[in-house]
């Protein structure tokens, strides 16, 4: 018996400790690093070992892994991979520091653009002889890196902490008195035979703690993480996929989660043209020169080694839509015969909501073409050339789905070096140009995976940095927010108070704080939620539970609303999945290979099996270590050792053998009625 309990202790550890060095093993695989760079020393260039590069050195960059965080200082058709370290699906183009900021501190997350993050691929760059190429300075190392915090955040996470968590110390004390009071009664009514009583004694504590009771959580996450990659969903972190299984809201990204990751490029209506409706399946031409040209140059797009356009998807479509227009390199395009010159261009900007281009024409007149939200674009312009009734065409394609951004054109007359031109100045004193409309489709499996949710008792909401009723919108169309709910939208907040209106008809509604009708549901625009944040966050996390809807959210915002493809949600929320192309991503604990949306509902349903079948395994562990440490004393002490004989002789004698049909028929009997039951109840 000594050795069958070793047996079973040694088993039990190292079930454990397999499935734990393959979740460790799937964690090193994103963090060991190896290989050597270029570095200038010296005035030359020389090939060290990456892990003696120090921030400050300048490294000459070339296709592969980045080793460290760096700031581009000179660039050519630089595209860089960021899913492993972002979610982010498509390559994304970088861009040398501008000379306009040399004044300014270097901050990675303001010039994101020009920055090369640890652990993301540069997939193409330009190269060259000596100092040709491409060029950037390290900035951090090691855990200071990107790649590094996040594999911090990592090995620092504390999972949430379930009931069982507190609970299981008071089982335990329960569990140590019981054994220490059934081992006392063993030694007693053994006491004339110790080594006899010594070794039972040592069988019923065993029994009442179960060896094998630490591996049932253990197992059961081992088997669910192997279910879940045999569907193409990776898993960096087993221990989330037991938060899984409590989860009961999900916040899901709209553009490239709820709908298809490109848009449709619908139409581009000047002033006159802004009352007219689009339909969905009306794409309208372009003919008009000056937007051609607006179109054909305020982009941050690049092309690769096939020529394949490189950068957002907004971007490539509204491209796309001049088909007179192409790229010829980083510093021109051609507009059917004519040649067009960038001097020089700003990247979007979050805070802003807008990105803007200088350039100069064919005839040598300097231009600025400034594209965003129209909200940003209407503070912009003259009042004189804005349409009549600007904002409300805005807010009716919002309300129909159509995701729409404006532009604006000024003439540059600045004397200014185009190295000393700064966004502030030429982001003003616009005249207003067009509206830029694009239809964003449906995942076929949205509807359904909604539903799904719903059924289990999941309340999804959106996040979204788009206009807050384009998220109205799409929710209605999903299935998130039912066709029969009036909502509520936190509009803006004017003078320190919230504006409420129905989303419907701009109307003013009372504050939902106060009093909430039951057939309401709420939305919120970023301002309003950051505000809520800051000065009432009692109120933010009432209304932020009831909220369906968050629009013109930036991702830092994004991050304090909560599961999907940006950053900051996906560190924020207590389980996080990236629908990505890279094995696995650093910023969530699942990956979805595939980019289903349909991953999220598996992600939950493996956790929910492997939580239930956990504490059933623990049930049955308890229970069976109870009927054995209590049977077994009681049995030996109280009951079969103390039969008395028979009053008189029996004519049938008692068996011998243990292998005999009586003995046989008895121990067999009880297991083939057990697994009678077994495969009759499966």
């Amino acid at each position: 018996m000594a050795i069958l309990q070793t047996v079973v202790r040694l088993s039990g550890g190292l079930v454990v400790a397999a499935f734990q060095y393959m979740a460790d093993m799937d964690l090193y695989r994103l963090m060991v690093v190896d290989g050597s760079v270029q570095v200038v020393r010296d005035g030359e260039l020389v090939t060290i070992n990456q892990i003696d590069v120090v921030p400050g050195d300048v490294v000459k960059v070339t296709p592969g892994i980045a080793y460290f965080d760096m700031a581009i200082l000179q660039s050519q058709r630089l595209l860089v991979d960021e899913s492993a370290l972002t979610g982010e699906v498509h390559p994304v183009a970088k861009l040398p520091l501008d000379p306009s900021i040399r004044e300014s501190s270097y901050d990675k997350k303001a010039f994101k653009s020009c920055t090369i993050s640890a652990g993301t691929t540069v997939l193409e760059c330009a190269e060259g002889e000596s100092f040709d190429g491409v060029l950037a300075i390290c900035t951090e190392t090691g855990s200071f890196t990107a790649k590094g915090e996040l594999l911090s955040d990592v090995l620092s996470y504390e999972r949430h902490q379930f009931k069982f968590d507190t609970e299981v110390k008071l089982v335990l004390f329960i569990l140590l008195v019981e054994m220490a009071v059934l081992v006392s009664v063993v030694l007693h009514v053994i006491e004339d035979h110790w080594v006899y009583a010594w070794f039972y004694a040592m069988f019923v504590a065993g029994t009442c703690l179960p060896p094998l009771l630490p591996t049932v959580f253990v197992v059961s996450v081992g088997i669910s993480c192997k279910r879940l990659q045999a569907k193409h969903i990776s898993c960096t972190d087993s221990t989330a996929i037991l938060v899984a299984g409590k989860v009961k809201r999900a916040f899901f990204d709209k553009t490239g989660t709820l709908t298809e990751q490109g848009l449709r490029f619908v139409s581009a209506q000047k002033s006159g043209e802004l009352g007219k409706s689009t339909t969905d399946n009306e794409t309208n031409s372009v003919n008009d020169l000056d937007l051609q040209l607006g179109l054909s140059v305020c982009h941050t797009l690049t092309s690769n080694g096939n020529g394949d356009l490189i950068g957002p998807a907004v971007d490539r479509m509204a491209f796309s839509a001049i088909p007179s227009s192409s790229l010829l390199n980083e510093h021109s395009i051609r507009l059917g015969d004519l040649s067009i010159q960038y001097l020089k261009r700003f990247e979007f900007d979050h805070h802003t909501m807008t990105q803007s281009v200088i350039i100069q024409k064919w005839d040598g007149e300097k231009v600025v073409f400034v594209k965003g939200s129209p909200e940003a674009i209407g503070r912009l312009c003259t009042s004189s050339s804005l349409p009549n009734d600007f904002a409300e065409h805005a807010r009716y394609a919002a309300r129909n789905g159509v995701y729409q951004l404006a532009m604006g054109k000024a003439i540059f007359t600045s004397d200014k070096e185009m190295s000393e031109v700064q966004r502030s100045d030429i982001e003003r004193d616009l005249e207003f140009l067009c509206c830029v409309n694009f239809q964003n489709t449906m995942k076929f499996d949205t509807p359904r995976v909604i539903s799904e949710l719903k059924e289990g008792r999941v309340e999804s909401a959106i996040v979204t940095g788009d206009n807050v009723l384009t998220g109205i919108y799409i929710a209605k169309k999903a299935g998130i927010i039912e066709l029969d709910k009036h909502v509520v939208l936190g509009a803006a907040v004017i003078d320190d108070n919230i504006k409420w209106v129905d989303a419907s008809d701009d109307s003013e509604v009372g504050d939902p704080s106060i009093s909430f009708p039951d057939d309401s549901v709420l939305a919120m625009t970023g301002d309003v939620w950051n505000h809520l944040i800051k000065h009432d966050p009692k109120a933010a996390l009432t209304l932020g539970n009831q909220t369906l809807v968050f629009g013109r959210l930036t991702p830092n915002d994004k991050g304090e609303a909560s599961l999907q493809n940006l950053i900051g949600a996906l560190r924020a929320a207590h389980l996080g999945i990236a629908l990505s192309d890279a094995e696995a991503s650093v910023v969530a604990p699942f990956t979805s290979l595939d980019k289903r949306i349909a991953s999220v509902t598996e992600v939950l349903r493996e956790g929910r099996c492997a939580l239930a079948s956990a504490l059933a395994s623990y049930k049955y562990m308890i229970m069976y270590g109870q009927v054995e440490s209590i049977n077994q004393p009681i049995t030996m002490a109280f009951s079969l050792p103390l039969s008395e004989a028979a009053a008189k002789l029996s004519p049938k004698r008692p068996t011998s053998s243990i292998l005999g049909p009586h003995t046989l028929s008895s121990a067999c009997g009880v297991l083939a009625i057990n697994i009678l039951f077994l495969v009759s109840g499966k």
